[in-house]
């Protein structure tokens, strides 16, 4: 009946790769880096006065997009019907 019940651990050393009698690795003190070193350097802004006019169409195309009729906005709460929920929530 092995593995069966709480009172058996699956756990082994050796499948960790220590055998037994050998020295467990150092415990590190310092805590692992929160970001792993970059091998690139990111590529810097463009500035100038061609990229500000370039945002500047960016955002006015994206505006402009936002008025059209194809736009899907979010449905708004239906008001007036309430339902089990709504009336509990406001007790």
């Amino acid at each position: 009946m092995a593995g069966r019940g709480r009172g058996q651990l699956t756990f082994s050393v050796e499948i960790v790769g220590i055998g037994k009698g050998e020295n467990l690795p150092p415990s590190s003190v310092q805590p692992t880096p929160l970001f792993p070193p970059l091998d690139q350097k990111p590529v810097p802004l463009q500035t100038g006065e061609e990229a500000e006019y370039m945002l500047a169409l960016k955002q006015e195309f994206r505006g402009a997009m936002k008025t059209l009729p194809f736009y899907i906005r979010p449905a708004a709460p239906k008001k007036g019907k309430f339902g089990v929920k709504d009336e509990l929530r406001h007790l």
